[in-house]
């Protein structure tokens, strides 16, 4: 009974201090990511406008990431075909209804600010998916949840975002592998991401210009070269301790886009090599706590979530960086918590309430089944 007690004791400890940390984390990473807004758009006419609509996006992400925590993880679980078509449908009426921003359809005007239903609706893909792999096995796991990849990619390469889509194709793979799928099935899986780079590469060119601009890029530098090579000359000038927060010349006049797809080689010229480590230190401290979260005395289901959601985001992260480094090519995938954008704030933070929901619910009611016996 004592040794019981000693668990309900912990469990509870648990639940009171992990939610608090994890917001405390989320928290700084977002203010990091405001003064990256702020110092790739500091040479505007309105320095503040776009730094401090991203605080007021952080302030209500907060918000949500609390309230998503607070519910339980078995609702999520047993409403995801209903949440995971509730947010499918503006994903469709997007491609008819929307706006098109840098040459993609993929965005609601409702005056103040635009939405991104396909940064939103992320964790509820991942969601749909786990679900999928937890009550159902062998082919028909398989066939059902890339049926689901299908569904979701379609509209996602319609608008077009290739790079959207990458980081979905990744969500599949993830909740695939990490649920036990097989071998064999894996291999389909990776088969289908290169069957689908050739059909990207087939119709839209100017992804074979970017990998050209990739492997060359001082062979056409101010056309299929030129994102490598600012990314390059931004992180160079930042050297190691960076120019200075409001004085990043070259992020604020050549940098392509440096407040969303380029936020970590803009963040690197302003506050250099030292600047960026608790960037990356923070997604680190992310993953494995989240990772220890799915240790704990939980259904596999809640497992397999956790596990998945934060793959998912540190895989973003690791895409994003690795593009700004000049190690891979120019995908346009964003940098959660710190790009500009209240879509993908929001979606961050929705998901990481949704893992403390997974990690605490079932804990918590394990213990009072210990409490009762």
């Amino acid at each position: 009974m004592k040794s019981s007690m000693l668990k309900i004791r912990d469990g509870l400890t648990d639940t009171k201090v992990v939610a608090p940390a994890f917001g405390i984390l989320l928290f700084l990473l977002g203010l990091w990511g405001c003064l990256t807004v702020f110092s790739a758009t500091s040479y505007g006419e309105n320095p503040f406008f776009y730094s401090g609509r991203q605080f007021l996006w952080l302030m209500i992400s907060m918000f949500i990431f609390w309230k998503a925590s607070q519910i339980r993880f078995d609702l999520y679980f047993r409403n995801a075909h209903l949440a995971a078509f509730v947010f499918y449908i503006p994903l469709v009426l997007v491609l008819f209804k929307g706006v098109s921003v840098n040459g993609m359809r993929g965005w609601f005007d409702i005056g103040l600010f635009y939405i991104q239903p396909s940064e939103i609706a992320k964790p509820f893909y991942v969601m749909l998916l786990c679900h999928l792999n937890a009550n159902n096995s062998g082919r028909r796991r398989l066939v059902l949840m890339f049926g689901a990849l299908v569904a979701w990619l379609v509209p996602i390469a319609l608008e077009p975002d290739w790079g959207t889509a990458f980081i979905y194709i990744a969500g599949f793979i993830l909740v695939f592998m990490i649920g036990g799928g097989r071998i064999a099935f894996i291999l389909a899986g990776i088969m289908v991401v290169i069957i689908a780079g050739y059909v990207a590469i087939s119709t839209e060119p100017y992804i074979m210009r970017r990998i050209s601009g990739f492997l060359d890029p001082s062979a056409d530098p101010g056309g299929a070269g030129w994102h490598i090579l600012q990314f390059k000359y931004a992180i160079a000038r930042g050297g190691v301790d960076g120019v200075g927060l409001g004085k990043s010349l070259w992020s604020n006049t050549f940098l392509p886009l440096a407040y969303s797809d380029s936020s970590f080689a803009a963040l690197a010229e302003s506050v250099g090599l030292i600047g960026t480590f608790p960037v990356i230190a923070g997604f680190i401290i992310f993953f494995f706590s989240s990772f220890h979260l799915s240790t704990r005395d939980i259904a596999e289901e809640r497992k397999l979530f956790i596990v998945s959601m934060i793959s998912m985001i540190v895989f973003q992260a690791f895409i994003h960086i690795s593009v700004n480094l000049g190690l891979m090519p120019p995908t346009g995938v964003t940098l959660p918590l710190l790009s500009y954008g209240g879509s993908s704030l929001f979606s961050t933070m929705i998901a990481a309430g949704m893992i403390i929901s997974a990690a605490n619910t079932e804990t918590f009611e394990t213990k009072i089944k210990y409490l009762r016996t």
